[in-house]
C-alpha cells in the first residue's frame, strides 16, 4: 500500500483529537469527582443511580414533612399544657369558693377573676399555627372553633375530623385533634352525671342539687313552659333525649332546702330561683367544659348558697374531668412525637445509605476516584507521546536527504 504524506498527517491528527477526547472525558470525571456522568458512561450504573436518587428524593420530602410534624406537635402540646394549668387553677378557686367564710362579695370577686379564666381557656382553644390554621377545628382549620362566650353559651364551629401528615411510605400520623372531643366531651365519673342549666337562660332559675337512684345514664332535657293560665305556675317537661319520645310533664316539689324539686329517669333534681319560660336545664354524663366553668361562675353570681355549693362540687368533678379529656389528648401527641423523632433517626440512616449507594454506582468513592486520576495520567502519557512521534514523522522527507 502506498502511504502518503497526507495519509500521515490525517491518521497522526485522527489520533491525537481521538486522545484529546478521552483525555478531556476523564477531566470531567476528576472535577465532578465521578467516574459516570452520563447514561453511555455505564448504563446499568446510571439506570440505578437514577432509582436511588428518586428515592432519597422522597426520603428528603419525608424529612421535612417530619419536621413539620415536629413542630405542629410540640404547639399542640405547648397549648394543651396551657390548658391544664387554667383547668388547675379553675380546680384550686373552686375547692376555696367552699370556704364558710366567705360571703357574697368574696364569691363575686371569685367569680370575676373565673370569668378571666374562661375567656383564657377559649383563647387557648381557639389558638392558631404560625400559618393561622387553627389547632383544634379538626379539617375546618380556617375557621374559628370556639365561638361565643360566658353570656350566651361556646359553640364548637369545627368538626370532628384529624388532620394528619405522612411521615413515611406508610404512615399518617395526627398531628391536630378536634376540640370537640378535647373540650366538649368531658364525661362524669361513673355513677355521676353533670346538671346544667342553659346559657341561653334568661329566668334566675340554677341547678342547686341533685341525687341519682337507678340513673339510666341517658341524656335528659327538661323545658319550662308557663302554664295557662299563667297564675298556676311553671310547668316543667322532661324529655328523654337519648331515647327519643315524647317528654313527660313534672310534678314540682320542694326540697329540703326550699328549692323546686323535680324527680324523673331516676334523678331528683333541684332548681333555684325562678326559670323563665323558654328556659332549659339538662342532665348528662357527658358535658362541655365551658358549660360547667359558666354555670358555676353563674352560681358564684347569684350569691344562691345552694347553688354556689353545688356549682362548687360540679366545677370540681367537671375540672378533674377536663384535665382527663386534656392529659389523655397529651398522651397520644406525646407518643406521635416519639415516633417523629424515631423516623426521622431511620431517615437519617436512610440518606447515608443512598449517598453510599450513589457512591458506589456512579464511582464517586475513593478507589473511583484513584483509578480516574491514574487514568488522567496515563491518557496523558499517550497523547504527549503520540504529539512527539508526530512532530518525528511528519518532518521526514527525501527532500533532507538531498544536497
Amino acid at each position: 500500500m502506498r502511504v502518503t504524506t497526507g495519509m500521515i498527517f490525517n491518521s497522526g491528527v485522527a489520533s491525537m483529537q481521538k486522545q484529546n477526547t478521552r483525555l478531556l472525558d476523564t477531566q470531567q470525571q476528576v472535577a465532578a469527582s465521578q467516574r459516570v456522568l452520563r447514561p453511555s458512561d455505564d448504563p446499568v450504573a446510571s439506570a440505578r443511580a437514577l432509582e436511588v436518587t428518586q428515592s432519597q428524593g422522597v426520603n428528603a420530602l419525608y424529612a421535612t414533612n417530619q419536621g413539620y410534624a415536629n413542630d405542629a406537635l410540640k404547639l399542640a402540646d405547648s397549648k394543651l399544657g396551657a390548658a391544664n394549668d387554667i383547668l388547675t387553677y379553675v380546680r384550686t378557686r373552686a375547692v376555696e369558693s367552699g370556704n364558710g367564710g366567705y360571703n357574697k362579695s368574696d364569691q363575686a370577686a371569685i367569680a370575676s377573676d373565673l370569668s378571666q379564666q374562661f375567656d383564657a381557656l377559649q383563647s387557648v382553644a381557639n389558638s392558631q399555627d404560625a400559618t393561622g390554621d387553627y389547632l383544634f377545628a379538626g379539617f375546618r382549620s380556617n375557621s374559628q372553633p370556639f365561638t361565643g362566650g360566658l353570656a350566651g353559651g361556646v359553640t364548637y364551629q369545627g368538626d370532628q375530623g384529624t388532620r394528619t401528615l405522612q411521615i413515611s411510605a406508610s404512615r399518617n400520623l395526627p398531628i391536630a385533634s378536634s376540640g370537640d372531643e378535647i373540650f366538649n366531651n368531658i364525661h362524669a365519673a361513673n355513677g355521676s352525671a353533670f346538671a346544667l342549666s342553659a346559657a341561653a337562660n334568661t329566668g334566675t332559675g340554677l341547678v342547686s342539687g341533685m341525687t341519682l337512684s337507678g340513673y339510666n345514664n341517658h341524656n335528659y332535657e327538661v323545658q319550662v313552659s308557663s302554664a295557662t293560665p299563667p297564675a298556676s305556675g311553671v310547668v316543667y317537661t322532661a324529655f328523654d333525649t337519648t331515647a327519643g319520645g315524647p317528654g313527660v310533664v313534672l310534678t314540682p316539689g320542694l326540697s329540703a332546702t326550699g328549692d323546686t324539686a323535680l324527680s324523673f329517669g331516676g334523678i331528683s333534681l333541684n332548681i333555684s330561683g325562678l326559670p323563665a319560660a323558654g328556659d332549659k336545664f339538662t342532665v348528662s354524663t357527658t358535658a362541655s367544659t365551658f358549660d360547667v366553668l359558666g354555670n358555676f361562675v353563674k352560681a358564684l353570681n347569684s350569691g344562691v348558697a345552694t347553688a354556689t355549693t353545688f356549682g362548687s362540687a360540679q366545677a370540681i368533678a367537671g375540672m378533674d374531668a377536663a384535665q382527663d379529656s386534656v392529659s389523655r389528648v397529651r398522651t397520644v401527641v406525646g407518643s406521635n412525637m416519639v415516633e417523629v423523632e424515631t423516623e426521622q433517626n431511620i431517615n437519617s440512616s436512610l440518606d447515608v445509605q443512598y449517598t453510599d449507594t450513589l457512591s458506589r454506582l456512579q464511582g464517586s468513592d475513593a478507589n473511583s476516584l484513584v483509578k480516574i486520576i491514574s487514568d488522567l495520567t496515563q491518557q496523558k502519557t499517550y497523547l504527549e507521546a503520540a504529539q512527539q512521534s508526530f512532530m518525528k514523522v511528519s518532518n521526514l522527507s527525501l527532500f533532507n536527504y538531498l544536497n
